[in-house]
């Protein structure tokens, strides 16, 4: 018996890691500095009941409170990334729960200051401006308090919300400890009987394998681990639920889809025709099943044969998905590229492979005043330089914000986190299509491209339909079950798949439990309106329309100093319309026809 097994850490090479050293030099300097913040902690309560004092004073406060943040931030990301090396370590676990828990007790030693601002005359506050220029950098953050003022609460209730946020976090860090350190998964096999090893970071490259054999004992594998403890992530995710809803309640709002919708100004009817034009355009799915089953001959299609390629893969290296990225950007300019390459090379923003125990999936990271660094499970394919794509976006948002704005708008919300990183795709993919490519390369191409619309603009609408769902019933006081919550989730997939693709109700049901994304409070609906509107930016972009490029460029360097509808509008896009959510389902039919044809063309 032959198995493919992943290497443990320490075999991975230095050159292929991310290099944690830029924010901290060791474990040893990370003490340090986390003493030197605990006991920072303290000094902020000189502040408490002398916000109003005077200008000189507030401006105070808000420097101690912004370097505090910075710097406990920079000491959860480096606990955090730490972890996710290897969630087996018992060590960076312990590094990780202590960096939680300083962040929650941060925030509730701040949590006096904006019930006491919003206490103070909104007249007096303009005054400390006007007296203090060096104030004038916080109006957007003082207007967007005072928007919020009927749900910010008195400074004791204040603090006690946020010293709770370490304990109502203990599902998500539950969850990650369960699915990615404990959740063991049988082998996959292929049609000769080699073996496969089966793991968060793999999943993604097994389910593209060419032989079926592979994909679907992946598929079930993967499935069956999740089933097997079902009842447990049930409840973690149910806990979790629960949080959203006590905190939601706990600030004064109906649901908790509207306090998550408020923290980022958005509207409800953004929301709604978000997944209504999800729901509308479901036939364009349908008919994308049916092509793939002709095409891999089948008489009918299951869901792990969704990435099943239909023409030769291309092998992608890590150095030629660079070389891919960097030419498809270049129309934004020489520093955007300079900056880009060089932080996927030789600063070693980017830890490339996957390893035993490592963290699934890929993400940015990083913060205010650290390299914006990325978690990758690179697999040598389009898929995955597509992947590298997406999270380089984030990376160089987070580049051009903390460039240009001060700490309090680092934090971009995540409503436009989401466009920089699909534009980054779009732009890649426009610029391969445009090449005089082999049919087999064309094809790859538009896999990668309905691989990212699936999980954007059909999975997660799918989940967030869930999401809905499974809040309304908690906060109706209903039961949130693992058993109920997989029915529910197994119709969606139905309706969505229609009648080419055979639903596993069981595991198609327990979808809900792979996705970290739910914990959460609604944020994977903002998946789709990204990528509607990275589409029409990008659009733009590649026929060389007029401003494009500056406007994306402005709309990048806002970070969090304008409200997400607000920063969008800065790039000309309107996502209170359906517009922008048409637009990408019409360049997602356009790479359906294209497939079509080449598929057809094979057949014939």
């Amino acid at each position: 018996m032959t198995t493919t097994a992943l290497p443990r850490r320490e075999e991975i090479g230095r050159e292929h890691t991310w290099d944690l050293t830029h924010i901290f030099a060791d474990s040893a300097a990370w003490e340090a500095e986390a003493r030197r913040v605990e006991g920072e902690l303290l000094g902020l309560a000189q502040f408490q009941g002398r916000l109003g004092e005077s200008a000189p004073t507030l401006w105070a406060w808000f420097v101690a409170w912004s370097d505090l943040r910075v710097a406990a931030y920079k000491l959860l990301c480096y606990a955090l990334m730490s972890f996710d090396e290897d969630t087996t370590n018992q060590e960076a676990a312990a590094l990780r729960d202590r960096a939680i828990g300083l962040s929650a007790r941060f925030s509730a030693a701040a949590a006096f200051a904006e019930p006491e601002l919003l206490a103070v005359d909104p007249t007096r506050v303009a005054a400390f401006l006007t007296d203090e220029p060096a104030l004038g950098m916080y109006h957007h953050y003082l207007n967007n308090l005072w928007r919020r003022r009927d749900h910010v609460r008195s400074a004791e209730v204040e603090q006690v919300l946020a010293a709770a946020g370490e304990a109502l976090s203990t599902p998500s860090s539950a969850y990650q400890m369960l699915a990615d350190g404990d959740l063991c998964f049988a082998d996959a096999t292929d049609s000769a009987g080699v073996h496969y090893h089966v793991a968060r970071g793999t999943i993604g490259e097994l389910l593209q394998h060419e032989d079926r054999q592979v994909r679907k004992s992946a598929w079930e594998s993967y499935a069956d681990a999740f089933l097997s403890l079902r009842n447990s992530f049930g409840a973690l995710y149910a806990g979790s639920v629960k949080s959203d809803v006590f905190l939601a309640q706990s600030h004064g709002y109906a649901t908790s889809m509207e306090a998550s919708l408020s923290a980022s100004n958005v509207p409800q009817a953004v929301y709604d025709t978000v997944i209504a034009a999800c729901n509308r355009h479901v036939p364009i799915w349908h008919r994308y099943w049916e092509i793939r089953r002709r095409a891999l001959g089948l008489t009918q299609m299951e869901p792990c044969d969704i990435f099943a390629p239909l023409a030769a893969s291309p092998v992608v290296s890590y150095a030629e998905a660079v070389d891919m990225i960097c030419a498809g950007m270049a129309p934004l300019g020489d520093e955007y590229v300079r900056v880009a390459r060089i932080g996927l090379t030789s600063e070693r923003w980017v830890d490339i492979y996957p390893n035993q125990g490592k963290a699934d999936g890929a993400y940015s990271g990083g913060g205010y005043g650290t390299p914006p660094f990325i978690l990758m499970n690179y697999g040598d394919n389009l898929i995955s330089m597509s992947t590298l794509a997406h999270e380089l976006g984030h990376s160089m948002h987070s580049w051009y914000t903390n460039r240009v704005q001060p700490a309090v708008y680092s934090d971009y919300t995540l409503f436009v986190a989401e466009v920089a990183s699909n534009f980054n795709q779009a732009m890649v993919r426009g610029h391969l299509l445009a090449q005089d490519s082999p049919r087999e390369l064309q094809i790859g191409l538009i896999e990668e491209a309905m691989s990212n619309f699936h999980r954007y603009l059909f999975v997660m609408p799918i989940l967030s339909q869930f999401e809905q769902q499974v809040h309304t019933w908690a906060e109706a006081g209903e039961a949130v079950t693992a058993e109920r919550m997989g029915r529910l989730l197994a119709d969606l997939f139905a309706h969505g798949y229609g009648p080419a693709v055979h639903v596993d109700v069981a595991r198609n049901g327990i979808i809900w439990a792979q996705f970290s994304h739910l914990y959460s409070n609604f944020y994977v609906y903002q998946y789709a309106s990204g990528i509607a509107s990275a589409n029409a930016l990008a659009d733009g972009v590649l026929r060389g329309e007029e401003g494009a490029v500056t406007r994306y460029l402005q709309f990048l360097s806002a970070g969090g100093s304008r409200y997400p509808l607000d920063a969008l509008a800065l790039a000309g896009i309107d996502i209170t319309t359906p517009a922008a959510m048409d637009r990408a389902f019409e360049v997602m039919a356009g790479f359906v026809d294209r497939l079509e044809r080449l598929v057809d063309a094979k057949i014939e």
